[in-house]
């Protein structure tokens, strides 16, 4: 005769619920213990339950499980709650901007900035290799095809570097 299947009780064999403090004080241990914050794909969640790994963390946060509201992601909650920016989902750059941040640049340096000129001050996580890159790529609402030497020869009448020589 076949073994009744047998149904655990309820609660009994579930993962526990999650919540974001907590998953906050894990993250901010991670970064604490690894100089950066956590990633989906990080492993184990160290301090959290036992077999908690990140990526179990993100699909929660994504999909409501373990007690969570869901539309979220380990990125998005890093970005809302401790200002990690979120690589997918960068705030637009205007050439208004970029402009502003070149002229600034020139001001405080006396030479306008190339696409290795490293770090924009007064943008936090902005670079001008970054600007470059979605000037050309079309990235963050601006539309390709273009570069940070052609905007400031165009809008600045910078020559090009070649020419400045």
């Amino acid at each position: 005769m076949p073994a009744a299947a047998v149904t655990p009780p309820r609660g009994e064999g579930r993962p526990p619920p999650l919540a974001v403090p907590a998953i906050l004080r894990w993250c901010d241990a991670h970064r604490r213990r690894t100089g950066c914050w956590p990633r989906r794909d990080d492993g184990p969640v160290g301090g959290g339950p036992p077999g908690l790994t990140w990526l179990q963390v993100d699909a929660a946060l994504r999909y409501g499980l373990r007690g969570l509201p869901g539309g979220s992601s380990l990125p998005r909650l890093l970005a809302a709650h401790r200002g990690h920016r979120h690589r997918q989902a960068l705030p637009p750059l205007t050439e208004a901007a970029i402009l502003r941040w070149a002229e600034e640049h020139h001001r405080r340096t006396g030479r306008w900035p190339s696409c290795r000129s490293g770090p924009v001050p007064g943008a936090p996580g902005e670079s001008w290799p970054s600007i470059n890159s979605a000037l050309w790529q079309g990235h963050r609402g601006l539309p390709g095809g273009d570069s940070l030497a052609r905007l400031l020869a165009r809008r600045q009448g910078v020559p090009p570097r070649a020419d400045r020589r």
